[in-house]
């Protein structure tokens, strides 16, 4: 099966520090929740600035992994909150919070190992 991350890419980008990428992994895995729990708030309230910054930040997490799909999912949903845009937002936050269970259960299944 291939890997939803680079996870090479992802301990470079953390200046090869094998142990931080360990920790981050940790803090993402334990934060997942909050983060998805964030996004359904922003976009059930409509606030397409909160919104905006709840991709943002997934979209920064997403990267730090290496998750190339799942930060263009995040990318766009925030181009599109930015925009003011919410017509697709549901169905992009649909995907970018299934993007962020899939890291978390990948980065918790490769920590157990």
């Amino acid at each position: 099966m291939t890997p939803i991350y680079d996870r090479t890419d992802a301990i470079a980008r953390l200046g090869g520090d094998a142990e931080l990428f360990a920790a981050a992994a940790a803090m993402f895995v334990a934060e997942s929740e909050t983060y998805r729990a964030a996004l359904k708030d922003a976009l059930a309230t409509g606030d397409a600035a909160l919104l905006r910054r709840e991709a943002h930040t997934v979209k920064s997490m997403l990267a730090t992994f290496s998750f190339a799909s799942g930060r263009a999912r995040a990318l766009a949903l925030e181009q599109a909150a930015a925009a003011g845009d919410l017509a697709d937002a549901p169905a992009l936050a649909a995907a970018v919070d299934a993007d962020i269970a899939l890291l978390a259960k990948a980065l918790a299944d490769e920590s157990a190992v």
